[in-house]
């Protein structure tokens, strides 16, 4: 019983002939180290909960009330170089907005009563000034069929409860 005190009082006398002591060492102020990076933007899960974001709208089928879409970061582009840590000479600095697609397919069910909303060409009266998003009613066939008529997808602003669109809204892009 008298091996344990002596075996650490031995541990002690090494430690201190080492160099190390019992007392804790000094850290340098963290101000001495660089802030760690701002992590990079995320892709929003629209296929559950509460959503609203940007995204590509690739199918729309009124009939089965469904949608096919594609989550997407959509920044302007001198936010959108910062959010990515690009140099500002990086050509999408200068553009009036960029994207950054997730190459993620998503099919989710439509509402019976979802808000369906042109820009209508950028027309002022059918464009909300703060997210640039359209406002004026659009009917599900003429939506449908401007989707089919774009091959790389349609920006749009959709707003997801529980994983159902509720509102789409396509986005002015200058």
């Amino acid at each position: 019983m008298n091996r344990l005190p002596a075996a650490l009082a031995a541990a002690v006398l090494l430690l201190g002939a080492a160099g190390c002591s019992p007392e804790p060492a000094r850290v340098p102020p963290a101000a001495s180290a660089p802030a760690p990076a701002a992590p990079t933007p995320t892709f929003a899960e629209v296929h559950r909960g509460d959503t609203e974001s940007v995204v590509k709208l690739h199918r729309f089928d009124p009939r089965a009330r469904a949608v096919v879409v594609e989550p997407t970061v959509f920044l302007q582009g001198p936010d959108f170089c910062a959010a990515f840590h690009l140099p500002g000479t990086d050509p999408r600095c200068d553009r009036a907005w960029a994207t950054e697609d997730s190459r993620v397919k998503v099919t989710l069910p439509v509402s019976a009563d979802a808000e369906l909303l042109s820009i209508r060409d950028g027309s002022p009266e059918c464009l909300d000034d703060r997210t640039g998003a359209g406002t004026c009613r659009w009917p599900a066939s003429a939506l449908a069929g401007r989707v089919s008529a774009d091959e790389g997808g349609l920006l749009v602003r959709l707003t997801t409860k529980d994983g159902t669109a509720t509102r789409i809204a396509e986005v002015y892009v200058p």
